[in-house]
């Protein structure tokens, strides 16, 4: 296990130390905000979230991009539109992003290890 690998006591699951960091969260469904809150919270992270444009404004997600340490979002639950926001920026900042193919726990853990 790497120096900053953690394990969860309440999950027992692999997840990591974000050491402060600000994950952002675009798109998904609201239901799952709260649960993938305290996953990040969990591994010493700061967690933001993003309808991806739904109910809330692109510009916001523009204000949250430039903020974030990381960000990630599901590939089949968020508008093309604010995908293309997000890599486009993230590329151009030098951010890391990680499209998830599914929005479980275990998905969003292995996106938190591969960013940091």
């Amino acid at each position: 296990m790497g120096a900053n690998q953690v394990v969860s006591q309440s999950s027992g699951t692999a997840s990591v130390n974000l050491d402060g960091r600000l994950i952002l969260y675009v798109g998904g469904r609201h239901q799952h905000v709260a649960g993938l809150r305290e996953l990040v919270e969990e591994c010493n992270g700061t967690f933001a979230h993003h309808d991806g444009g739904v109910e809330q404004s692109m510009e916001k997600l523009g204000g949250l991009l430039k903020r974030a340490d990381a960000v990630m979002f599901p590939v089949r639950c968020v508008s093309h539109k604010a995908q293309f926001k997000v890599k486009s920026a993230c590329r151009k900042s030098g951010k890391p992003f990680r499209p998830l193919r599914s929005m479980g726990a275990e998905a969003v853990i292995q996106a938190l290890q591969a960013m940091v």
